[in-house]
């Protein structure tokens, strides 16, 4: 079995094995790893009254698809690795890498001042605030969402020139969508091209056409309704959105996703091939974890705690970080404001949610394993770190 039998650990209703065995051979055990995925993801949607999931687990170059309940409860349709759900926050991954493909053409850099790619925003803070801050959630404060005022670009410029800084640059992480989504969006802008643009020519360069900012009309009937206090929902569309919250994909398309960024020399495009090595260097430290671009790295091997650690709410909103200055080129060192920092070997991962739909995607490339978790009700980050963990530490 690829799960002990032993002492189990309950957190918030959930129950779960504690120890994962390991599997020698996983090829020879298909079997053993479709039992155990499923007996562990049944409990989970059990207990979190969750009603769809699609998983992908990738091992060694092969990826295995399990599909549970339904994406359209009112409908009776099931969930198949072809069902749409929303990413939420997993797609500040594709953020990330279309910002780092505008660091490998020289469009930016991430030391340039943010007034240089918006000269409109004069206030004084943006003078001092840059690139990198933005990347990494470290420009101030800005807020997680933006306010409901922002509606249209005039509102947005009016926004940020009236932005307060509560710490000075680089000081202090705090995970926002209005600061990746500001980074990516000034990325593309550099380029002369909108985000939509930069985001349609990755998703063709990688065959991803499962993925999508607006779903079009001929894929509606594969895009599984999210469910929020019972009621069917999907995301709406907002200002920055398509950049820090917006996509929408199939569990087989995530899984390519994950598979190019955990195998980027697969990668036949040079400047993409670079940009996804670029966006999984450490960019600032805050905690346990190292921020990259739209991805999030701790060094492995890593204790589950340190991984739910970086789930806890109070981290999210603000967490004393410092920037990493100098990332090496083999993603294994840099230098922040004072020391040096080296890593040998990474977890990398984001969580996503929207108000329906609940994301996690998780590799680790030194041993070529990964796994994806999309389900259509949000739940704690806590319990998705908790079953990946226990499925890739039994991928032995």
């Amino acid at each position: 079995m690829l799960f002990s039998t032993g002492p189990a650990l309950a957190q918030n209703g959930a129950t779960f094995t504690e120890t994962p065995n390991k599997i020698p051979n996983l090829i020879h055990n298909e079997a053993a790893l479709k039992a155990a995925v499923g007996n562990e993801v049944q409990q989970l949607m059990q207990q979190q009254q969750i009603p769809g999931m699609a998983v992908a687990v990738l091992w060694q170059g092969k990826t295995f698809y399990y599909s549970f309940g339904m994406a359209d409860i009112a409908n009776q349709s099931s969930v198949t690795p072809d069902t749409l759900f929303e990413l939420g926050s997993i797609s500040k991954t594709f953020a990330g890498v279309i910002g780092a493909m505008a660091l490998q053409r020289g469009d930016i850099k991430l030391t340039d001042s943010v007034a240089t790619h918006w000269p409109q925003l004069t206030a004084k803070p943006w003078q001092n605030i840059n690139m990198q801050h933005l990347a990494t959630y470290t420009a101030g404060g800005l807020p997680l969402f933006m306010p409901d005022s922002v509606t249209d670009k005039t509102s947005l410029l009016q926004y940020y020139q009236e932005f307060k800084p509560a710490y000075a640059p680089g000081t202090q992480r705090v995970y926002a969508n209005s600061s990746i989504g500001l980074f990516a969006h000034l990325a593309a802008a550099a380029a002369g091209k909108t985000y939509a643009d930069e985001f349609a020519e990755l998703t063709t360069t990688l065959k991803l056409g499962s993925t999508y900012l607006q779903v079009p009309k001929e894929a509606q009937a594969q895009y599984a309704w999210g469910y929020k206090e019972g009621k069917a929902v999907h995301i709406g569309t907002g200002v920055l959105q398509d950049e820090a919250g917006g996509v929408k994909a199939s569990v087989r398309d995530v899984a390519s996703w994950v598979q190019a960024n955990m195998q980027p020399q697969q990668v036949q495009a040079p400047v993409l091939k670079a940009a996804i090595l670029k966006a999984q260097l450490p960019y600032a430290k805050a905690g346990q974890m190292y921020q990259g671009l739209g991805w999030e790295m701790l060094d492995y091997p890593v204790q589950l705690q340190a991984l739910e650690a970086m789930t806890d709410p109070a981290f999210v909103a603000g967490s004393a970080a410092s920037l990493i200055l100098q990332p090496a080129a083999d993603k294994t060192a840099g230098k922040t404001a004072s020391k040096t920092v080296s890593k040998t070997s990474s977890w990398v991962h984001k969580t996503g949610a929207t108000g329906g739909f609940g994301a996690y995607a998780a590799f680790i490339p030194s041993r070529q394993v990964g796994i994806v978790m999309l389900t259509n009700k949000r739940y704690p980050n806590a319990l998705r770190v908790k079953l990946a963990y226990q499925i890739l530490e039994g991928l032995q």
